[in-house]
């Protein structure tokens, strides 16, 4: 009897299950337009290698300014690397109901923020360049022991509305989007 154990963030394992899905739709809609059902079987195999890839480049490990750049790239972010502006914050002891609100976001993107009240953290904020016209976006990363323990994507353009790192479409279309 074998036993195999994985250590997986909350993070990469909703980055695989989302790699997955993407996927296995469009191999559906492959095979539905071809008529091959079969297709299936072979695809769901690379489907499997394409989350074990996808999940290996994104790493909450970031030491410098290249890493913290590459970091919010694999979110789907383009920013100006020059714009880095670091600050150390202290996540507060007790959460009041906006903070609550941000720490359930970072909850859904596998960041878990309640462990970290009452801690310093470095904030680092970026200018966000990929985004539509008259849309003034800015990426802000939580950083604990050179670690991502947090981040979103403050549209400036919204007067602060926060979006999570994967919400691209949302934080893009700025004004149509809820938090």
């Amino acid at each position: 009897m074998f036993i195999v154990t994985a250590k997986l963030s909350g993070r990469k394992l909703l980055c695989g299950a989302a790699a997955l899905a993407a996927v296995l739709l469009g191999v559906h809609v492959a095979a539905q337009m071809a008529g091959e059902v079969s297709a299936l079987g072979t695809a769901a195999g690379s489907a499997m290698g394409a989350i074990a890839d996808s999940t290996a480049e994104v790493s909450t490990k970031v030491t410098n300014n290249e890493e913290r750049v590459a970091y919010l790239a694999a979110c789907g972010w383009t920013v100006d690397p020059d714009s880095c502006v670091m600050q150390e914050v202290v996540i507060p002891s007790d959460f009041d109901e906006v903070y609550q609100r941000y720490v359930q976001m970072q909850a859904r993107q596998g960041f878990d923020l309640e462990k970290y009240r009452g801690k310093r953290v470095k904030l680092a904020t970026y200018t966000v360049q990929n985004v539509q016209d008259g849309v003034e976006l800015e990426a802000n990363l939580l950083i604990r022991k050179n670690r991502v323990i947090a981040g979103d994507i403050t549209s400036l353009t919204e007067g602060g509305t926060a979006y999570g790192l994967m919400d691209t479409e949302a934080a893009n279309g700025a004004g149509s989007a809820e938090n």
